[in-house]
């Protein structure tokens, strides 16, 4: 039988968008196909997991605080790991302060629950920090970080028991037919388009990732921590820490997933720096991963409706802490051809071929 919708990615975005379009409409014949010969295997099980409202854009504010609720509410029915420990953004030059100065006021008009912090502020919320050379910082008690694999789980399990179908281990050459086809796969995006003849602006990047071994003493509540001019975070990870940097002499258009473990040694540079305790914790390289980023030109996804196609991709590192929003913002695609929850202006795919950019600063 001929599906209604064929869902192309059966990563943490393919299954919000089944699980939401069958909470609408449950008699729906809704299908999802990836050449992975599982759900979550591709970027979803190797994302970070954060969860933050502070971007520098409203489009991607509105998304997050939407996703928020909406993890709040799973969190209630099933252990996702949803910790709302905080995000906190720190700034050690005079250009990241009047940056956080002038985005502030947008988050909060949009409801972000941000608290703007001096270098003391900073040095009380998180006294394992050098602050020396901190100006200021930016925290939200409402964000903080999931397992991402355990999200796409949820939504895996819901579509399925409302009826969805997944075809695992199949190349895009195996797309059923259906009345309409939704692009959610990723980093891989590019070639599902050309298969359906449409040019999608997305590329891999890679990032890694790299697991302390235990670092004990960490506070029970401790925030991911940003910092602003290097891009070194880190977060909880039971009594472990996961590192995340943005490596300027890492190969970002490399095509492997292999693991550069010259990168722990650079990345320790710029983050003993700031985390001292650094200096007395080992790293477990069995547990130091890469992955890739979906990305676009001004680092915002595409969610757009072009005939029979819908697109919802190129999250650029923030599909997990947007999913619920684009499952919800792609169903409404497909059953109504436009959102009514969100404005999705300025993520529709022809802002490309008119030049009319929105860039997103706040991207790690």
């Amino acid at each position: 039988m001929r599906s209604d919708v064929a869902i192309v990615g059966a990563g943490v975005i393919g299954w919000s968008i089944a699980a939401h379009l069958l909470r609408i409409k449950p008699n729906l014949r809704v299908e999802v196909l990836d050449a992975l010969p599982s759900f979550g295997m591709g970027s979803t099980g190797k994302a970070a997991g954060g969860v933050r409202a502070q971007f520098g854009t409203e489009i991607n504010v509105d998304l997050s605080l939407y996703s928020i609720m909406r993890f709040e509410e799973l969190q209630e029915k099933t252990d996702i790991g949803f910790r709302q420990y905080g995000y906190l953004f720190v700034a050690t030059s005079d250009e990241t302060d009047s940056y956080l100065d002038l985005i502030t006021p947008m988050q909060r008009q949009r409801g972000v629950p941000v608290e703007r912090l001096t270098r003391q502020q900073v040095a009380e919320l998180a006294p394992y920090l050098n602050t020396q050379d901190v100006v200021s910082g930016s925290f939200s008690r409402a964000d903080g970080y999931l397992d991402p694999y355990a999200v796409c789980q949820a939504f895996e399990r819901e579509a399925r028991a409302l009826g969805a179908l997944a075809r695992y281990g199949k190349s895009i050459d195996a797309l059923p037919g259906a009345t309409t086809v939704v692009i959610a796969a990723g980093h891989w995006s590019a070639s599902v388009g050309q298969f359906l003849d449409l040019e999608l602006p997305v590329s891999p990047e890679k990032h890694q990732l790299a697991m302390t071994e235990s670092a004990p003493g960490l506070p029970g509540r401790l925030p991911m921590v940003v910092d602003l001019a290097t891009s070194f975070h880190f977060r909880k990870e039971g009594e472990r820490l996961l590192i995340g940097y943005n490596d300027p002499l890492g190969d970002p258009n490399e095509s492997t997933e292999a693991f550069d473990f010259g990168f722990l040694e650079r990345m320790a540079e710029v983050g003993l720096h700031r985390l001292p305790l650094l200096e007395n914790v080992g790293f477990d390289t069995k547990k130091c991963w890469a992955g890739f980023y979906a990305e676009t030109p001004d680092h915002h996804a595409i969610i757009d409706r072009i005939g029979d196609v819908v697109v919802c991709t190129g999250f650029g590192g923030h599909g997990i802490m947007h999913s619920p929003a684009a499952g919800q913002a792609a169903a409404e695609l497909v059953l109504y051809g436009h959102s009514s929850t969100f404005d999705l202006s300025p993520l529709r795919l022809a802002r490309f071929a008119e030049e009319d950019l929105t860039h997103e600063p706040m991207v790690i």
